[in-house]
């Protein structure tokens, strides 16, 4: 029987969560050749593609998409279980992230870990902003980011504008949101109220929300941080989205100048990028 890698489906989860190999590596600490390398491996081991070029990044085949979905569940039940079963390790950290922070936050943590803590291995849970508040109040995670309700000891680092995104085709009364709960959807029905709309789609996780948008099925709220994502566009049709908070708690095996050098780090990352977005 085929055996599925823990290292391997961490990579296949972090370029479904970036769209791209690059920061993927960048995020998971490794090379991007290593993790081209994992994805052939899943493709060989599963005897089928798993991914497919999409513009400037990547995309998923049907069977990528799936293998992501039970990838997720996989690595929780792993990591749920090391955390259960073995004492904290000395010499890992472990990132906590909603989603919408990942593609352009998560990289500029992992870089300031890795500047002030070179060695240290740090494993990454990109998850639901109300799963990240959990790993925070169970003191399992190190760093953590999270949308509008924050964790104990959290640190407001922005307000996020938040933007519709969709194709140019899209049908602009139907809706692309995760399930609940998600701060991002709430927001975005509030702005709606006045406006007739029906949700389309509801999807577990940011690769299935993109994907569907991809397709035409209809339009989705995102925070608007970088560029848009390959495959759809802003759409400026709809009534104006109230923003977002995104907050950031830390562990007490942080140290207090690497967080004051993380919230820094994150409050200037989202600073330049509406530099560049204006």
């Amino acid at each position: 029987m085929a055996t599925l890698d823990i290292p391997q489906l961490r990579s296949m989860v972090a370029v479904a969560t970036f769209s791209s190999v690059r920061r993927a590596a960048e995020a998971l600490h490794l090379t991007p050749s290593a993790v081209s390398n994992h994805l052939r491996k899943l493709e060989k081991t599963l005897g089928t593609r798993l991914v497919t070029a999409q513009g400037r990044g990547i995309g998923l085949t049907s069977d990528g998409e799936e293998l992501v979905a039970r990838a997720r569940v996989i690595l929780t039940h792993h990591d749920d279980a090391i955390h259960a079963l073995a004492p904290p390790g000395d010499s890992e950290f472990l990132v906590a992230a909603t989603e919408h922070a990942a593609q352009f936050l998560v990289p500029s943590v992992v870089s300031t870990l890795n500047t002030l803590h070179p060695g240290r291995e740090i494993r990454l849970r990109l998850t639901r902003s109300a799963h990240v508040r959990d790993l925070v109040h169970d003191d399992r995670a190190d760093v953590a980011l999270m949308l509008t309700r924050p964790a104990r000891g959290s640190h407001a680092i922005a307000e996020l504008p938040l933007q519709w995104f969709g194709t140019d085709d899209a049908p602009l009364d139907r809706l692309i949101f995760f399930t609940r709960p998600c701060a991002v959807r709430d927001q975005a029905l509030a702005s709606l109220t006045k406006t007739p709309h029906q949700i389309a789609k509801e999807c577990p996780d940011l690769t299935g929300v993109l994907t569907a948008a991809r397709h035409g099925l209809g339009v989705t709220p995102l925070p608007r941080l970088g560029p848009p994502p390959d495959g759809v566009s802003r759409i400026d049709a709809l009534p104006p989205i109230p923003d977002v908070t995104l907050y950031a708690a830390t562990s007490d095996r942080i140290d207090s100048m690497t967080r004051a050098r993380i919230i820094e780090t994150l409050r200037a990352r989202v600073t330049a990028d509406r530099r560049v977005d204006s």
